[in-house]
């Protein structure tokens, strides 16, 4: 880099003095050339008054023969009297020069021309004069150009010795400010360097240079915000890193190519495996064909799904990454292992079902005893009004008894046990809201049913499912009020929509409205019968169709509960 500096400010300067030279012979050719014309000019102004008549010509002799000057005299009609230098161009008429004719007309100027007689160029100059016995005649001047080269000839070796000291010169500033310059790069270069290495160290600036001094205290503060930028980045990937080393979810990223680009520790914890790369393909690190099919299915488009993975239950989460061009993650993977949550579900799901078979047989017995007791029992009976509590608690009792026997047996069968038949959705509805009807006309409600639909379900699940809804809207709407079902079908779905004019549902509960024995209001659920695990069956029918459950509410309003069955359920 210092050559081509040096080189090129040797360069420059080499070729402002060629053109400084350049001019200079030019001007001291044209300086030459104005001092001729004003010895011409002077000259003649001499001549013209020493020479009063024809006789006073002769006092011209002196100048016979000079190579380098010319002296010429000729009458108006252009012949010639005198001629300085060659006899033979007295013969010669000179009335059609130039600057003759300029002279006889008052206007002297000096021209330049080949001359034949010398065989060089000349710088000819006339003036026109009267003799004092009269008479006009021109006095012309002439000198060789040869004259001014000599001039320049003179000024040549001092303007050369001028050009080898100034390059000379040039040469000694050049390497100068090269140095200067390269040691100026040299330092912005180190310190990038050592900010590249992690190392900050200012560029050390010259307040004296201004124009470095602002630049080197821009790339200073450059440097300064990128050092701590970078020492912000390498804190939050730090951070990062210890977050995704230490999460117990096994987090894998992949490429367009289903390579690996990313893995934390948990991966490995998960599929026993001792070591991976990064770069590798998906199925090195998962091993396993069936869940690397499962998981490939859901690159493209993003899924939930579980699998069994030996003894281990693994909730396996796919989301596609929709990023700008350039960024190389294209899927991640979030793979839990799920085998405890699953046993404490089992579990409890075993519990529940046990408990629920165990006091199955003291309520029916309860509720029997209580039947038969309410019938030889007379209305004026004081004990009557206990035993018709103990009747009804007993047939709430029983009633959910029947609903954890039947949620146990949905979370005890898998989608793949259930089946499936041509469901007609609408009958069903009709079939429920009959059943219904004396709660219909007690609450003076009115109900309508639009549309059809039909799915490919367990009749008796949907059943269920409607009957628990159409329960609710039924239970918890206004005196007056009314219950719309509306059905429809599109390429996809079928889907079924169950409106009430109720008393609506908070929006913080909707969240947890699903939730086994959850309840908004106990003291309302108590009143109409409610066992709290209604919705809770709903939300596992769906889950077993694959259908999507959506419950909208709002206080005073009322409640709108929509499911979506696909039309083509994924086992």
């Amino acid at each position: 880099m210092k050559k081509k500096i040096f080189w090129r400010f040797f360069l420059v300067t080499f070729c402002a003095l060629l053109l400084v030279f350049a001019s200079g012979i030019f001007a001291v050719y044209l300086n030459t050339e104005r001092i001729i014309e004003q010895r011409l000019t002077l000259e003649s102004d001499i001549f013209i008054r020493f020479i009063k008549n024809e006789q006073d010509i002769d006092k011209l002799e002196n100048y016979k023969n000079k190579e380098d000057f010319r002296i010429t005299v000729i009458k108006e009609d252009g012949t010639v009297i005198y001629e300085s230098s060659i006899d033979n161009v007295l013969e010669e008429n000179h009335s059609d020069r130039e600057e003759i004719e300029s002279a006889l007309k008052g206007e002297p100027k000096t021209v330049k021309r080949y001359s034949e007689t010398f065989d060089c160029n000349m710088t000819y100059y006339a003036v026109a004069s009267v003799f004092d016995t009269g008479g006009t005649y021109v006095l012309r001047l002439a000198v060789r150009s040869a004259n001014i080269a000599s001039y320049i000839g003179v000024m040549v070796p001092f303007l050369f010795v001028v050009l080898f000291v100034s390059l000379v010169f040039t040469g000694l500033i050049s390497n100068k400010l090269s140095e200067s310059i390269s040691r100026k790069v040299k330092s912005v270069a180190s310190g990038l360097r050592y900010l590249n290495e992690g190392r900050y160290t200012p560029i050390q600036a010259d307040s004296d240079e201004p124009e470095f001094y602002a630049v080197f205290r821009e790339i200073n503060e450059l440097a300064e915000n990128t050092r701590k930028y970078l020492c912000n980045l390498e804190e939050e990937k730090n951070k990062l890193k210890i977050v995704l080393d230490n999460i117990l979810q096994g987090i894998v990223a992949v490429d367009s190519n289903k390579k690996i680009v990313f893995a934390n520790p948990a991966v490995s914890s998960l599929f026993e495996k001792n070591s991976y790369h990064i770069g590798e393909p998906l199925i090195f690190l998962v091993e396993d064909m069936g869940l690397y099919e499962k998981i490939y299915e859901c690159l493209d488009s993003g899924k939930d799904f579980e699998y069994k993975f030996g003894e281990k239950e693994l909730s396996v989460a796919v989301r596609r990454i929709f990023a700008e061009e350039g960024v190389p993650v294209a899927s991640i993977i979030i793979i839990t292992d799920i085998t405890k949550e699953k046993n404490m579900a089992k579990e409890k799901s075993e519990f529940f079902s046990n408990a629920s078979h165990e006091l199955k047989t003291p309520v029916t017995v309860l509720l029997g005893l209580s039947e038969l007791m309410l019938e030889k029992s007379t209305p004026k009976d004081a004990n009557r009004t206990q035993l018709e509590r103990i009747h009804h608690e007993s047939v709430r009792l029983a009633g959910l008894i029947s609903d954890m026997l039947e949620l146990s047996g949905l979370e005890r069968n898998g989608r793949s046990e259930i089946i499936r038949s041509d469901v007609d959705l609408r009958s069903v509805c009709e079939e429920v809201l009959t059943e219904l009807s004396p709660k219909l006309s007690e609450k003076k409600l009115t109900y309508t049913i639009k549309g059809n639909g039909t799915v490919k379900a367990d009749p008796g699940q949907m059943y269920e499912l409607v009957d628990n809804i159409c329960s609710n809207a039924v239970n918890y709407n206004k005196d007056g009020g009314s219950v719309k079902i509306n059905l429809s079908e599109n390429e996809n779905f079928v889907i079924l929509e169950i409106t009430d004019t109720g008393i609506g549902i908070a929006k913080e509960h909707l969240p947890r409205i699903c939730e086994r024995f959850y309840r908004v209001d106990k003291s309302r659920s108590k009143k109409t019968g409610g066992t709290g695990l209604g919705l809770a069956i709903v939300k596992h029918i769906c889950m077993l169709h694959s259908a999507v459950l959506n419950i909208d509410s709002e206080l005073e309003i009322g409640t709108k509960v929509s499911i979506k069955f696909p039309k083509k359920d994924e086992i």
